[in-house]
């Protein structure tokens, strides 16, 4: 005979003698740890479900004990199976989840083994400790995952709260087994815990590169104070921006002011001398101040056109700045240039291109844009060193002239501010005059034609200043 692995003990048996003699202890274990939730609701319903299994069982247990039931008669399963029809793999599905609750096929396993009243006890509280843990853990992780919508990984957490009330499944129904062998059921749970699990491993897999990229507490801290840093500078420049324009606004004002006051006593100056010039042609003995009087009016000339250019900013500043568009010949234009600006022969003005191209633009604004390109050859290129000035057709119908000199030059650094208002090269600042303002009138009115201006230098070697219109 085979050893027995069914074994009844004593009158009413191990787990009913267990709840009986320790009924109240439970009771009392099962009233403190309502105290805590989630356990308190799953214990109590327990407690309930174990004093109705216990009865039952104890009913079970005295149809055994007359039977003198042993574990061949429920355990040793070949002979059993040995005497039924064998069947295949899709028969053996089929009979699986036909009696997927049945518990005919085996004995509940107190009465398979040599338990004791403590080892199967701490077996089934375990289980059951575990089974409470893992259904509050999901709860949890419901609660944050819901209650934060901006936590990365969602479907991460999703699979791990499936994975997790699993697993607390299989502990619930390893521990009912005590009483209740549904083995079947059992194995179908473990196995579709088996499948969450291997999903939720291959999306954590394929997560692990993204929380590796993931930003930590100091990574945000560090970006947070870099933001208010930047903040506080873009407010600062703000700040600082309206005030210089606020500066700009009024010293436009100033200048405005200035010049209109000053053009009339200027040009009353201007005639006055030219009155003076004209008498000391009548008396001979006014001729030795002749030299003083074309010096002076030389100069009245300077500040005429410093004025000039002041009320051009303030007009250009205005939007006040306006064309007249005419039909003309750019070589006769280009030449009265260069003979206005070449007052003496210290340098040879070659002037290259088509005689006949006609041009539609202001003409006054293109010789004052000429002149200005002209003047800048001469007073920073070295004397006898030739001036070019070439013109010619560019693609669609547009004009490009060029004025080349051989003279100081100008830094990589410094052309992209050359236009600017009141912009002067530091380093010829202090031996040449100007108020800076020449190149800033000429770009503007270039801009005003819908045209490009713009310059090519190298230091030493002299600049090429030109517009396209």
């Amino acid at each position: 005979m085979a050893a027995p692995c069914f074994v009844v003990y004593g009158s009413g048996g191990i787990e009913i003698g267990f709840i009986r003699e320790n009924k109240r202890i439970i009771l009392a274990f099962v009233k403190n740890l309502r105290a805590f939730f989630p356990l308190r609701c799953i214990l109590a319903y327990f407690y309930k479900a174990l004093i109705k299994t216990s009865t039952m069982i104890d009913t079970t247990h005295k149809a055994l004990s007359q039977t003198h039931a042993l574990c061949d008669s429920l355990c040793n399963k070949h002979k059993l199976i040995s005497s039924q029809p064998k069947l295949g793999f899709l028969g053996q599905v089929k009979d699986f989840f036909a009696r997927i609750v049945s518990t005919a096929d085996w004995p509940a396993r107190w009465h398979c083994g040599s338990w004791t009243d403590f080892h199967g006890w701490l077996y089934i509280m375990s289980d059951l400790s575990i089974w409470a843990a893992y259904f509050a853990i999901p709860f949890l992780l419901y609660r944050i995952v819901n209650k934060r919508k901006d936590i990365p990984f969602h479907t991460i957490f999703l699979l791990f709260i499936a994975f997790i009330l699993l697993c607390g499944t299989t502990h619930l129904v390893d521990a009912i087994i005590f009483w209740w062998p549904a083995y079947r059921l059992s194995a179908l749970i473990r196995f579709l815990t088996g499948i969450v699990s291997i999903f939720t491993v291959y999306a954590l897999y394929k997560a692990v590169p993204l929380v590796y990229h993931l930003r930590t507490a100091s990574d945000l801290e560090a970006e947070i104070t870099e933001r208010k840093k930047a903040e506080q500078e873009s407010a600062h420049r703000l700040v600082m921006q309206h005030a210089a324009e606020e500066l700009m606004a009024r010293k436009d004002e100033f200048m405005s002011i200035a010049s209109h006051e000053l053009k009339t006593p200027i040009t009353s100056v201007r005639a006055s001398m030219q009155v003076i010039e004209r008498m000391m042609d009548k008396h001979e003995g006014m001729q030795p101040a002749g030299p003083f009087i074309g010096k002076a009016i030389k100069q009245v000339d300077k500040l005429t056109g410093i004025i000039n250019d002041l009320l051009d900013v303030t007009r250009i500043q205005a939007g006040k700045l306006e064309l007249a568009r005419t039909d003309f010949n750019l070589m006769e234009m280009l030449t009265e240039c260069k003979e206005q600006c070449q007052i003496d022969d210290r340098h040879i003005v070659s002037l290259t291109g088509d005689e006949k191209l006609m041009i539609n633009a202001d003409r006054n604004r293109l010789e004052q844009v000429v002149s200005n390109f002209l003047t800048n050859a001469f007073k920073y290129s070295p004397e006898t060193e030739p001036v070019s000035i070439d013109f010619a057709k560019v693609d669609d119908n547009k004009i490009r002239v060029e004025i080349t000199d051989h003279g100081i030059g100008i830094t990589e650094d410094k052309i992209e501010s050359i236009f600017d208002r009141f912009y002067r090269v530091e380093n010829t600042s202090k031996y040449f005059t100007g108020l800076g303002l020449g190149l800033y009138i000429s770009s503007e009115i270039i801009k005003r034609h819908n045209g490009e201006i713009g310059v090519e230098s190298l230091p030493g070697r002299g600049s090429t200043f030109w517009f396209i219109i």
